[in-house]
């Protein structure tokens, strides 16, 4: 269940940090104190703050300043291309300065990061959060939307005030990611199918997906990524991204082959190459009006519950969860294919300008199949 992965970050555990090209391991206490900066949906629902009492603010702190000290002050108002947290991309470290949104004699900062989408699902999120006790915290986000952090501050006269943020991480076209709860003991597959047809997801007749089940109607894990299954690349006919668009830790195996295509798939978490990880599909420069279909296959047909996230342009287009009727996902009689989940239409469109922007909804029939390949 999704709380099963939230909870993940409620043990001490060992996290991945990349700066550059280097993976470094560092022990961070998640849940060992108040003090590690990460808040679930589920504290937020209850009105927690990251000290765990409920409601401290701005409003509740103005009494415990001394008399005569001069109080803290706040400009915690984000608007437009605001140049306190202007130029955030996906997967590069960024830092954010207290001093920039509080005012005053500061004698403590603390922050907190509301852990949202697949950071609060999977055990192995690709992000950082470092100084959350410091005026000057350092995170490296791993999607392209708004992330949502509070910081507190105490006075040296003991006056206490708060900040909520809406920090924005810039995107570039379109990006889909699949997680789940049981992501470090079940197998899900996911798949993009091309805009250009509505040919099915497999090959029918089709003895194994592996062998003989995959074309170039899909983008998926085994024709996308950087390591190829499958004898050929997925090509739809999009060109290539300047290399330095796949310097990012989740594309970064590209630089190897010395070429960014579209689209593009990071690794299969398949237990084998990855374990606990997000799986996410890029696709730089969609094309005004194209709709692409998203699907998820249980390839072990064993418990999952998955949700599928649509970004576009550095906005979250759609969050979808499967329906109910969808139980653990598990097929009682699996054959070839197994249960496969079509989660999503995507549909861009492209302004005057250039802008990119996507309507993300889910499929109205043929939602939960076994063993049928239709589109």
């Amino acid at each position: 269940m999704v709380e099963a992965g939230r909870r993940s970050y409620a043990a001490c555990r060992m996290f991945r940090v990349r700066a550059g090209s280097m993976l470094v391991w560092g022990a961070v206490a998640l849940g060992c104190g108040a003090r590690t900066g990460l808040l679930t949906d589920a504290d937020v629902d209850q009105g927690l703050d990251p000290q765990g009492a409920a409601g401290r603010g701005a409003a509740g702190a103005a009494g415990g300043a001394s008399a005569g000290a001069p109080p803290l002050s706040t400009n915690c108002t984000l608007v437009g291309d605001d140049p306190r947290v202007a130029g955030i991309k996906p997967d590069q470290i960024a830092s954010l300065d207290g001093a920039d949104f509080v005012v005053g004699d500061v004698k403590s900062y603390h922050w907190t990061l509301q852990t949202e989408d697949c950071d609060g699902v999977v055990q192995n999120a690709q992000f950082k959060l470092q100084g959350v006790d410091s005026r000057v915290v350092q995170f490296q986000p791993s999607r392209p939307a708004f992330y949502h952090f509070t910081l507190e501050v105490t006075g040296a006269a003991g006056d206490r005030t708060s900040c909520k943020l809406e920090v924005p991480v810039a995107g570039v076209g379109m990006r889909v990611e699949l997680c789940w709860d049981t992501s470090t003991s079940t197998d899900l597959d996911l798949y993009l199918h091309t805009p250009y047809d509505r040919q099915p997801w497999f090959n029918p007749g089709s003895t194994d997906i592996a062998l003989d089940g995959l074309n170039n109607t899909t983008c998926n894990t085994s024709n996308a990524t950087v390591n190829l299954r499958v004898p050929s690349r997925v090509d739809w006919g999009y060109g290539d991204s300047p290399l330095s668009a796949c310097n990012t830790p989740s594309f970064e195996g590209f630089l190897g082959l010395g070429r960014c295509p579209n689209p593009r798939a990071a690794d299969d978490n398949n237990h084998s190459i990855a374990i606990g990880t997000t799986e996410r599909m890029q696709l730089d420069d969609p094309k005004d009006g194209q709709t692409f279909r998203v699907m998820v296959q249980n390839f072990d047909n064993l418990p999952a519950k998955p949700h599928v996230f649509v970004y576009c342009a550095g906005q979250r287009a759609a969050a979808l969860d499967p329906p109910p009727a969808i139980g653990s996902f598990v097929a009682s009689r699996r054959g070839v294919f197994g249960a496969m989940w079509r989660a999503a239409d995507i549909t861009t469109s492209i302004d005057a300008t250039g802008r990119l922007s996507c309507n993300a909804s889910p499929v109205g029939d043929r939602v939960l199949t076994v063993d049928d390949p239709a589109f």
